[in-house]
């Protein structure tokens, strides 16, 4: 095994952690899909403004309409999974573990930071307010069922990132000196 010296003693080499980049930009994918299609399902019923992708999609300037909801979508499913990837350091190096729990536990510093960076969209976005309206911080612009409904979707995301990155190499490797 590398990093232990033949008889059991100990040795200077230093053990590398490879991450699974595929699996964990994978499983971030998963993830805002899942996101996208909640958020899509409660614009359908009952909040029709709750549009990250149109957000996403005006940033670069483009009007709203399909191609643009498109757009957004693609940023979203890429931010989402170079987001797992970020998750996946602290899967491999933080925690050396994975799993559903692990993930949630991630999943509330997603959502903290990403929260904050909602509150700040006004100062990066070229539509918002005069032709969108502020999602404020956390979605509080839609109330709190906007609140309620990003809390949820950061924290099935974190659940979705941790259930399919697992195993972490140092859980493989505790197994092996079983």
């Amino acid at each position: 095994m590398l990093g232990e010296a033949p008889f059991g003693g100990a040795s200077n080499e230093k053990e590398v952690v490879q991450m699974n980049f595929g699996k964990a930009f994978l499983a971030g994918v998963v993830g805002g899909t899942v996101m996208t299609i909640i958020m899509a399902l409660v614009r359908a019923t009952m909040m029709p403004q709750a549009n990250p992708e149109m957000m996403l999609g005006t940033m670069t300037g483009s009007m709203p309409g399909m191609g643009t909801w498109v757009m957004g979508l693609v940023i979203h499913l890429i931010l989402s999974g170079v987001i797992a990837l970020i998750y996946a350091v602290g899967f491999e190096y933080v925690t050396h573990r994975a799993g559903v729990l692990t993930g949630l536990g991630f999943a509330i510093i997603h959502l903290i930071i990403g929260g904050v960076v909602m509150g700040m969209m006004p100062m990066m976005h070229p539509m918002i307010p005069e032709q969108m309206p502020p999602p404020g911080a956390f979605m509080s612009g839609m109330g709190m069922m906007g609140t309620g409904l990003f809390v949820l979707e950061h924290l099935i995301y974190g659940a979705i990132v941790g259930a399919m990155y697992t195993p972490v190499h140092g859980e493989l490797r505790a197994g092996a000196e079983a």
